[in-house]
């Protein structure tokens, strides 16, 4: 192992990191007038400096999820086949337990 020394004349200089925010905000204001934004983007959006406009929709819509009896029926089908299924794997590592019960004493 090597230890290897730095002068300090490499390292990075931070200078002028105070950020205007007024500044910040005018700039991507402008980006955004200049240019469609994206619409699928995950990145965060810029807030409206001004007051909050009234929503033409009210904010909670609830959804109600109707379901076909086809489409019961196929869940019910699912279910049962899972408690089926972890049915049979308790049962096979209750055997394997027994049997090795079994076998040490």
């Amino acid at each position: 192992m090597q230890t290897k020394y730095y002068k300090t004349s490499s390292f990075i200089q931070h200078t002028g990191n105070i950020i205007d925010l007024d500044e910040l905000r005018r700039r991507q204001a402008l980006a955004w007038e200049g240019g469609s934004p994206q619409h699928d983007s995950l990145a965060r959006q810029p807030e409206p400096l001004g007051p909050p406009e009234e929503p033409e929709e009210p904010a909670f819509r609830p959804v109600v999820l109707t379901l076909s009896p086809e489409e019961r029926r196929r869940a019910r089908q699912e279910r049962q086949a899972w408690r089926l299924d972890v049915c049979a794997s308790l049962a096979v590592i209750l055997m394997t337990a027994a049997f090795l019960l079994r076998m040490l004493l």
